[in-house]
């Protein structure tokens, strides 16, 4: 259940995404911080904010479009951590869909920007993981069948 208090908060995250985006697109030290800024915002310590971490991830999918490479050239292996973490333990499940989902799309769309690799294939493993548990949740019995 979410309080006014919860709601209003909500709202002041909204404000500042724009600003976020806009800060992004000016130069290439303000697309560091952004990074920096959106990796904070997917981290364990939102666990419980879960539309910090929802709007997290909506700027990446802003950010890797527009500013592009000069946003995700700051995607370095702490932010790819993070958002693994974040698959894994996520608690609230619209952020876990929008997060499989982005990710999903960087796979199937952005697979030429270089500096989204480490992001891909951390994202191969851990769906491939995923779709093993699920199977053997299932199908207990494929277990036993290799």
């Amino acid at each position: 259940m979410s309080t006014s208090s919860d709601k209003s908060q909500q709202g002041e995250e909204v404000l500042y995404l724009p600003a976020i985006v806009e800060a992004a697109e000016s130069s290439p030290a303000a697309a560091k911080e952004s990074a920096y800024t959106i990796r904070k915002f997917l981290s364990k310590e939102h666990l419980t904010k879960p539309y910090v971490q929802y709007n997290g991830v909506m700027l990446i999918r802003i950010l890797s479009d527009n500013p592009g490479k000069s946003f995700t050239r700051n995607i370095d292996q702490k932010f790819v951590q993070t958002v693994k973490e974040l698959l894994r333990v996520g608690r609230d499940p619209s952020v876990k869909q929008i997060l499989m989902e982005t990710l999903a799309n960087f796979q199937r769309d952005k697979a030429d920007d270089e500096n989204l690799i480490p992001l891909i294939e951390m994202w191969k493993k851990e769906h491939d993981k995923m779709v093993k548990v699920l199977v053997s949740t299932m199908c207990p019995e494929s277990q036993y069948k290799h």
